[in-house]
């Protein structure tokens, strides 16, 4: 189902737009406008007023205006049945779509806590719907923090700290349902986390947690999540590292983002055996004849373990829905899965430069994504029977400027 938030917040009688085209110069006026609907948008988003009237745009369409009631419609039991929804952002549409997960996350915690999103004008801590993350550390473990400060023995994390939105005001609404499956398509929500100093919030997270596991413990109300991103999208960010230690040195290589149960191309093959040979070839160059006469016991090994991760993967995959290379790493944030950064495969002859010109608007045309998102709905596990109404899959695409479903 379309989600279309962008002309609702822009229309020409807001003061904002009369503004800004007052502000704006009368040359380049096609470039101009691309500025002014694209990259405005993210950071006016910024902004809480502005953050507001979108999450509140897309959560009341939603709600009452345009999916449920449609779905409704046709099907008045959908969601009380266990009918699926899943969400799929592009974009800033993305950035929207984890901030909605956030507000539903901070509906469902347990005592009326809210430590997900930061109000900016209440400081009555009374107020649940006014509570912050660090406001919740404070609940939670008798720590002090004044604005501006640290807590948690100075792990970093302030009274903004936060890996939700900055709201003027809480929102009276939330998402109606949590979705079977989130995905993220060239998505700038790993810089937008980073900003709000979610790292921090991760890193006292991990730290507080008894067993210190290596990912955060984080997760938001989402079965299982994705972000899926082209290697030269230049918007798109990992979220992953946000979710292991500050100092990690060594971090886990995203995985490429294959049908489910199916493995990477063969030249993908290639260019991973040849970046583990040159990587062994700069390590040992110091010694090359040891390393010539083990390049032949490398190139099997590496083959080898290939396979190896092809075949575990392929069968995890039929229960988890996703592949993984990394068994002893899992990221709760991912749900079902373990993994959470997916980047397409390149093509067999490809320029990462000329590839930047068009990855961010080739995600829909991507056959790998729409083989991917069809996997995830026709699995067996969530799909009884699609020749019949017992289920019914409804996914949510929130674009940047207009939100499209399907």
């Amino acid at each position: 189902f379309p989600i279309v938030w962008h002309d609702k917040v822009h229309h020409s009688g807001t003061a904002l737009t009369r503004s800004i085209k007052g502000v704006t110069l009368s040359t380049i006026p096609a470039l101009r406008a691309i500025a002014n609907d694209v990259i405005l948008d993210v950071l006016l988003y910024l902004t809480p007023n502005y953050c507001y009237d979108v999450l509140e745009s897309v959560t009341d369409q939603i709600s009452d205006h345009w999916v449920v009631p449609k779905i409704q419609q046709n099907n008045p039991d959908f969601l009380s049945s266990g009918g699926k929804c899943s969400v799929v952002g592009h974009s800033l549409g993305s950035v929207i779509a984890w901030d909605l997960l956030s507000l539903k996350k901070d509906s469902l915690t347990q005592s009326g806590r809210r430590h997900g999103v930061h109000i900016t004008n209440s400081p009555n801590e009374g107020n649940s719907a006014a509570i912050s993350y660090q406001q919740f550390v404070k609940t939670e473990h008798g720590a002090s923090a004044s604005p501006g400060s640290t807590s948690n023995g100075g792990d970093g994390v302030t009274d903004e700290s936060t890996w939700g939105p900055a709201l003027p005001k809480a929102l009276e609404k939330v998402l109606p349902f949590e979705p079977d499956f989130s995905i993220f398509l060239g998505s700038p929500v790993g810089l937008f986390l980073t900003l709000r100093g979610a790292h921090e919030v991760f890193d006292s997270l991990r730290n507080s947690h008894p067993d210190h596991p290596k990912a955060a413990p984080f997760h938001l109300p989402t079965r299982s999540m994705y972000n899926i991103f082209h290697p030269s999208d230049p918007v798109a960010y990992r979220i992953e590292p946000l979710l292991l230690a500050q100092d990690t040195e060594e971090l886990p290589e995203p995985l490429y983002l294959t049908r489910i149960g199916e493995d990477v191309r063969l030249h993908v093959k290639a260019m991973q055996l040849g970046d583990t040979i040159t990587k062994k070839l700069s390590q040992q160059r110091s010694s090359l004849t040891m390393f010539m006469s083990s390049i032949t016991e490398q190139a099997q090994a590496v083959l080898q373990q290939i396979d190896d991760t092809s075949e575990k993967s392929g069968k995890k995959a039929k229960s988890n829905g996703e592949s993984t290379k990394d068994g002893s790493l899992r990221f709760p944030l991912a749900g079902r899965g373990s993994r959470l950064d997916y980047q397409l495969q390149p093509r067999v002859i490809d320029s990462e430069y000329i590839s930047a010109v068009t990855a961010h608007s080739q995600y829909f045309q991507n056959t790998d994504v729409l083989d991917f998102v069809m996997d995830l709905v026709q699995r067996e596990e969530d799909i009884i029977d699609l020749t019949t109404d017992e289920t019914i899959v409804s996914s949510m695409d929130f674009e940047h400027g207009r939100t499209t479903a399907s």
